[in-house]
């Protein structure tokens, strides 16, 4: 999915000056996945929505509206128990992962105030939300995990509560931060300048993505990005391969180490630093990827105001999309089998 610890960042960012410190008025799940949270931010209301699903999580305030089912979940009752009337207090993202903690200072049954939190996790197929207690157990989840299932982690009430296990490739940040790097980009102004910089880049030998590079792994260089660096997607470090290499399959045997180290630092610099909501739309208006980059590698893309913005944008658009096709498909379905009965 395209929804990166990057962009993750990114979004947690935007949400933080609103959030923190809002009230939750109402708490909604109208999709098995989905969750909606009504606050009173600033003096005005807005609507977070955590996502949950494996093809699309995420977290983003929402302009939509949505319907809700006839008797509210399990979970979404507990979390109306615990949570109406609490403050959220600080939201915190686990190092190169998608996954944010939000804590809300709430009242418990004696009315006194407790911290508790809901952690997200937002990781493809271990995608969950869990409710926790002040001392870190599981008070519930949208996803219970046996102790003799193949869940790595089990996910059962009373549990404590384990944090994924953590990324231990190299931090992107860290080798486009690098010491040298920081010197040579400052004042950059972007990619424009890449080729006339060159003389002054040629101490790359010393950086990490020159050690990368020369170290044994894959020959593909997006691969090899992938494989190497945390919290980025494989569109990511296609694009990095294509602005570093000049093709998205670029291979490292081929490539002059030196100059692709220099520019792969200048793009992750560049992005890491500055990044912003691009998307790229198919012919037919349906959004395909989304990135804290440009996406060049389909030929052009667009810019996007902000994270959120652009998250409900390509996930509204892409569901209603969806859900058009599977009527059309059993629309044609009908009519196929109608003309082969009539035909027969």
């Amino acid at each position: 999915m395209p929804l990166d610890a990057i962009c993750l960042h990114a979004l947690k960012k935007e949400l933080e000056p609103e959030l923190c410190g809002a009230r939750i008025d109402k708490i909604q799940q109208p999709e098995r996945d989905a969750m909606v949270f009504s606050l009173r931010c600033g003096g005005r209301n807005r609507k977070l929505l955590l996502c949950a699903g494996s093809g699309n999580a995420r977290m983003h305030f929402t302009e939509n509206s949505f319907e809700n089912p006839s008797e509210p979940p399990m979970f979404c009752m507990l979390l109306r128990k615990h949570l109406l009337g609490a403050r959220l207090t600080n939201i915190s993202q686990l190092p190169m992962e998608r996954c944010a903690e939000f804590s809300f200072d709430c009242i418990d049954e004696m009315g006194d105030h407790v911290e508790k939190q809901l952690a997200a996790e937002l990781m493809g197929r271990t995608c969950n939300l869990y409710l926790l207690s002040p001392e870190g157990r599981i008070i519930d989840c949208l996803r219970r995990f046996g102790l003799d299932e193949s869940a790595k982690r089990a996910a059962l009430p009373g549990l404590n509560y384990q944090k994924p296990d953590p990324i231990t490739k190299q931090n992107p940040k860290d080798l486009a931060c690098h010491p040298e790097g920081a010197k040579r980009f400052e004042g950059s102004s972007g990619f424009g300048n890449c080729e006339d910089s060159s003389t002054s880049l040629r101490s790359a030998q010393n950086d990490g993505f020159f050690e990368l590079l020369s170290k044994p792994g894959k020959d593909v260089l997006s691969e090899r990005l992938m494989d190497e660096l945390g919290g980025l997607s494989p569109l990511v470090c296609r694009e990095a391969a294509l602005f570093a290499a000049g093709a998205v399959d670029a291979r490292v045997e081929n490539m002059e180490v030196a100059s692709v180290a220099e520019k792969l630092q200048l793009f992750f610099h560049e992005h890491l630093q500055h990044g912003a909501p691009y998307y790229y739309c198919q012919a037919d208006g349906t959004p395909k990827q989304f990135a804290f980059c440009p996406i060049r590698q389909y030929g052009s893309c667009q810019e996007a105001e902000s994270f959120g913005a652009l998250l409900d944008m390509y996930y509204t658009v892409r569901d209603r999309k969806d859900a058009m096709r599977q009527k059309g498909q059993a629309v044609r379905k009908t009519v196929q089998n109608l003309c082969t009965r009539l035909t027969r």
